[in-house]
């Protein structure tokens, strides 16, 4: 007997069935099925990744090291130079210097040692901006307003005749001006009064030098040494590139390289098809596509009209990539960038293909602006202008999947050579070469590079896909750095669970015959992706409430049918005087719609396509339905009449349903090897990645025996099959129990070519319904799978590590005396801008808090809101209030019972922190009863014992609860296993509910058509759990469950 691996993923869970083989490879009984359950690595609003946060807070703590250590190198270094004392004491007086006019003073009369080394301590404070090419490419908003106001800064020095910056800020400070770099005003307008550039500070250090080393009698060496330690800037980390997909060790080449991009036209040029609507396409010949060729190589973009004036074509011609979106083919963007007029001009179209190269490398390795824009000046005779505008060239990101051996192998052939085809009309011409025929004729082929050997278990992903991924290669480092990982943390955290589902069950049941796999639509989206998808859910959701008025105001029920005949009604023109029957031309009025007289069809017939999608739906009188049949529109009508006017009439319809009407439109569909392919195959990128990956528990001679299965049928046949109805009372499908991953497993599993075949031939067109009887499996299948389901335990992947947000990002002061400041006993400094109402009446000073409060009431007068007196408070302070200087921050007062203090040297508390969550419950027992104490994660990450243990030495530990542990307690009687969903430290429990459960609790709970308000809280004290004999459970990968022994 075969087995077969069924597996539908998500984006936190994973269901999983294993279904027994008969002797033609088909299901035959259901051996076992499970769920895993797993965090998505991402945050639960925003979406973003986890360690996106950590990483921000990270690289933010590393600056200010940097920064520090930066600030002790240079002080060493002045007082070992004997500008500036070594005695503490001594240093803190010189702070009563002002520093501004020691820094203009030094220019041109005798500072002593320390007031020298107080005026370049002072400059090495805020040494200026200076831009990294490689960290900020091109010119983003900030850059811009920055270099605004760097270049602002050096006219108002020339204009104030300034020698320095020094002496420019000292002249504002006596005119009380602002000499600290703010951005000031709002959205658009906001922008910079003046900045400093390293460059400044650089020149104002030459400056001080020379007028005081020689009377100071100061060395070279000194000089070079505080010149580098005020200067230096760490050079960053070159990103790890991924090798070539077919030349590993190679690797990729940037996006941005001449050959790239010429790759990249060539490719989409040898895809490109034309024709008249109504007519089969024609592919483009060598010439017309070298035509375009030349075109797209000195141009950005080159629109479709464009191209067919290029081509001398009518207006009626469609190239196969136009659409509504796309209007044009992007060009060489590279080139479209730097053959500017203010960069290399028309120049850059003479240089040869090596030069362009070179120039395109320096661009991208190149970190100093000031020797990049020198060596253009050098070696290609730019002027200024011209060079610092190339050097700030933003260049077209990311890498191509080959590498520059791979592509200057296929390009030349690409380019030169040829395929004969044989066009509609039965002439036989030469057509440009598809990569993969290319490839072909140099010998290359992705399957060559496969193992050709079987592995017993899935190792790390990243072993497998290695030159899909950016590793370092490095056979001593983590597993994920050597071999590289999926910068997209859902997608690495899903396939790694896959790895260790897949694992458990080859333990438990062997190795499987076969591999079945869905993957979620979101798992396979990108950022963007999931940001256009958001937005059509948006607009669906607006279109959706719009047609439940418009039903009610006709009279008609609600139902998911009626609201598709008013959208695909509203999909047959834009303009309502122009919806009609597509094939008859009959107008249909929104009365008509409703009657007997219109039915919803299949554009291609469900029977030969099985798309069942609204792309492949509209609305048509019944009579002209009946006369379709089952045939694509081309097949019925293209003989009839009136044809050319039901082409002219499909012109009305969205894009993804005229294409439907063309000749060819069923070419995709025909033939049986393809149309189950099609169903049966998910080809996108993921996906393939996906069955690579499981493929290496084969070897390359047993066959292909992983396919992943794009979904399109999984709905349709759980429905049909009546599944939904074994998690609830409604044959609907219900999300809010973990269990339907596992149903959607089964019938994932169940998704074969034998069943396919069944299912086209039930299906009738004749019949209103579109399928009645759903060929089922096997015989009684529901009923196994129902008793299979019952014994379910959904496996909640355990998250017991101590990463995480410690503390509050607030950083708070110790109130001395509590009681004469209402009890509060923190303190901490706000901007004004951004005080709440309430935060107002917390101020620590109470001659500010006056003003503010007396402020509030003058501005209200005034018609001004909260936010904006706020915002307009800094400046009142001074003009209306009397304070010298605007008062942007203040104190505000907090009250706090968990404070985690930081100690000084002396041991005194100088700093105190809010921790953040906890991060387990450490339940014991004493003196016969239970009790629990709370560990935060800022505690568990000092690796301190928790303080009962000290507190009552001999209390005996019961167990340690986390969030998302499994309990096996007492249920209404019973034992049932729960879930931790919430630690409740001061009310003495733990929340919990069913392991099965899933979605948002608290909406659920509010919910008055969701049974989980009288059945999913549960709360477990530590006194109930006692008397329950609660204990927790560990359940593994696939379900089976482990008691947990007793904590040391």
């Amino acid at each position: 007997m075969g087995k077969r691996f069924a597996f539908d993923i998500g984006t936190n869970s994973l269901g999983w069935a294993v279904l027994a083989l008969d002797d033609r490879q088909q299901p035959s009984d259901l051996i076992d099925l499970g769920v895993r359950v797993f965090d998505d690595g991402r945050e639960p609003q925003k979406k973003t990744s986890l360690n996106e946060g950590r990483r921000l807070a990270r690289g933010a703590r590393r600056r200010r090291d940097r920064l520090l250590r930066r600030k002790a190198d240079f002080m060493a270094a002045l007082i070992d130079s004997s500008l500036m004392p070594a005695d503490e004491t001594a240093r803190k007086a010189l702070e009563s210097l002002d520093p501004y006019a020691l820094r203009r003073k030094g220019l041109d009369q005798a500072l002593t040692a320390h007031e020298l080394g107080r005026a370049l301590f002072h400059l090495s404070q805020r040494r200026g901006f200076r831009s990294n090419r490689k960290a900020n490419p091109g010119e983003d908003e900030d850059q811009g307003r920055i270099r605004t106001a760097i270049d602002a800064t050096r006219q108002a020095m020339e204009a104030e005749g300034a020698r320095t910056l020094g002496e420019l800020l000292d002249w504002r400070h006596e005119r009380r001006e602002w000499v600290r770099a703010r951005l000031r005003g709002e959205g658009a307008r906001a922008g910079y009064v003046f900045y400093a550039s390293r460059d400044l500070v650089a020149e104002e250090f030459d400056a001080l030098w020379q007028a005081q080393g020689d009377q100071l009698n100061l060395d070279e060496t000194t000089r070079l040494t505080l010149r580098d330690i005020l200067l230096r800037q760490r050079d960053l980390r070159p990103p790890i590139v991924g090798f070539c997909t077919l030349e590993h060790g190679d690797p990729r080449a940037p996006w941005a390289l001449p050959l790239t991009q010429r790759f990249r036209i060539l490719k989409e040029l040898a895809t490109l098809e034309v024709g008249v609507p109504g007519q089969p396409r024609r592919r483009l010949t060598v010439d017309e596509r070298d035509r375009l060729l030349e075109r797209l190589r000195r141009s950005k973009t080159v629109t479709f009209d464009s191209m067919r004036r290029t081509l001398g074509l009518d207006a009626d011609h469609r190239f196969n990539l136009e659409s509504e979106k796309r209007t044009g083919l992007s060009g060489d963007e590279t080139a479209a960038r730097l053959a500017h007029k203010t960069a290399f001009g028309k120049a850059w179209h003479s240089l040869s293909l090596t030069d362009q190269t070179a120039v395109v490398e320096r661009l991208l390795a190149e970190a100093d602006e000031p020797t990049l824009v020198a060596w253009l000046i050098a070696h290609h005779g730019l002027d200024q202008a011209a060079a610092v505008r190339v050097a700030r060239t933003a260049l077209p990101a990311g890498h191509s999947r080959f590498g520059r051996i791979v592509l200057s192998d296929l390009v030349p052939v690409m380019q030169a050579e040829a395929e004969a085809i044989v066009d509609a009309e039965g002439h036989g011409c030469a057509a440009p070469l598809h990569e993969s025929t290319a490839l072909a004729r140099l010998g290359r082929h992705h399957s060559d590079l496969s193992d050709h050997s079987a592995r017993p278990f899935l190792p790390y992903y990243g072993e497998v896909l290695s030159r899909h991924l950016a590793g370092s290669g490095d056979a001593r480092a983590r597993k994920e750095d050597r071999w590289g990982r999926v910068p997209n943390p859902t997608v690495h955290i899903g396939l790694n669970q896959l790895r260790t589902v897949v694992n458990a069950l080859i333990k438990a049941y062997g190795r499987p015959d076969q591999i079945i796999v869905e993957l979620a639509r979101e798992l396979k989206q990108s950022r963007r992706d999931r940001d256009l998808e958001t937005r059509r859910q948006g607009e669906n959701q607006a279109r959706n409430d719009r047609h439940r008025r418009e039903l009610a105001e006709l009279g008609l029920e609600d139902t998911g049918e009626n609201r598709l005949r008013l959208r695909l009604w509203e999909e047959l023109s834009r303009d309502p005087t122009r919806r009609c029957c597509v094939y008859s031309g009959r107008p249909i009025s929104r009365a008509l719609l409703f009657s007997p007289e219109v039915e919803v069809e299949h554009i291609l017939p469900f029977r030969r396509t099985l798309d069942n999608g609204a792309a492949n739906k509209t609305v048509s009188l019944r009579e002209w339905n009946r006369l379709k049949g089952n045939r694509s529109p081309w097949e019925a009508f293209h003989g009839h009449p009136d044809w050319s006017a039901i082409l002219a009439r499909a012109q009305d319809l969205p894009g993804n349903k005229r294409w439907r009407f063309e000749p060819d439109a069923m070419d995709r569909f025909e033939g049986e090897q393809d149309f189950l392919a099609r169903q049966l195959t998910d080809t996108q990128y993921l996906a393939r990645r996906t069955a690579e990956y499981l493929g290496c528990l084969y070897a390359k001679d047993e066959g292909v025996r992983v396919w992943v299965t794009p979904g399109r049928l999984t709905a349709m046949l759980r429905g049909k099959w009546g599944l939904d109805g074994l998690l609830s009372d409604h044959n609907r499908k219900t999300r809010t129990d973990h269990r339907h991953h596992a149903i959607d497993a089964f019938v994932v599993g169940c998704t074969d070519r034998g069943l396919l075949n069944r299912v086209a031939r039930a299906a009738d067109e004749t019949r209103p319904r579109l399928i009645e009887d759903m060929p089922a499996p096997w015989p009684a299948f529901r009923e196994s799978l129902q008793a299979r389901l019952s014994t379910v335990v959904a496996s909640h992947k355990p998250d017991h590590g101590t990463q995480g947000r410690l503390h509050e990002d607030t950083a708070y002061g110790h109130v001395r005396d509590p009681a004469s400041e209402g009890g509060c006993n923190l303190v901490f400094r706000k901007p004004v801008a951004s005080l709440t109402t309430s935060e107002v009446g917390r101020i620590r000073d109470r001659a500010i808090r006056a003003k503010v409060l007396a402020w509030l009431e003058e501005a209200k007068a005034l018609g001004l809101s909260h936010m904006q007196a706020m915002a307009r408070f800094p400046e009142e302070s001074v003009t209306r209030y009397g304070e010298a200087n605007p008062v942007r921050r203040v104190r505000l007062l907090k009250t706090e019972a968990a404070v985690h203090s930081i100690l000084d040297k002396s041991g005194h508390p100088y700093k105190a922190l809010i921790p953040d969550k906890n991060h387990r419950i450490e339940i014991y027992e004493r003196a016969g009863r239970w009790h629990g104490e709370g560990v935060t994660v800022l505690a568990a990450n000092q690796a301190e014992p928790a303080p009962w243990r000290s507190r009552h030495p001999d209390a005996r530990p019961v167990m340690v609860l986390h969030k998302g542990d499994l309990l096996e307690t007492e249920v209404e009687g019973r034992r049932a296993i729960v879930r931790v969903v919430r630690l409740e430290v001061s009310a003495r429990r733990v929340r919990v509910v069913g392991h099965t459960e899933a979605g948002d609790f608290g909406a659920r709970d509010r919910d008055p058509e969701d049974d989980f308000g009288w059945r999913g809280w549960r709360l477990l004290t530590f006194a109930r759990m006692q008397q329950t004999a609660t204990r927790r459970v560990r359940v593994d990968p696939i379900g089976r469950i482990r008691p947990v022994p007793p904590p040391l």
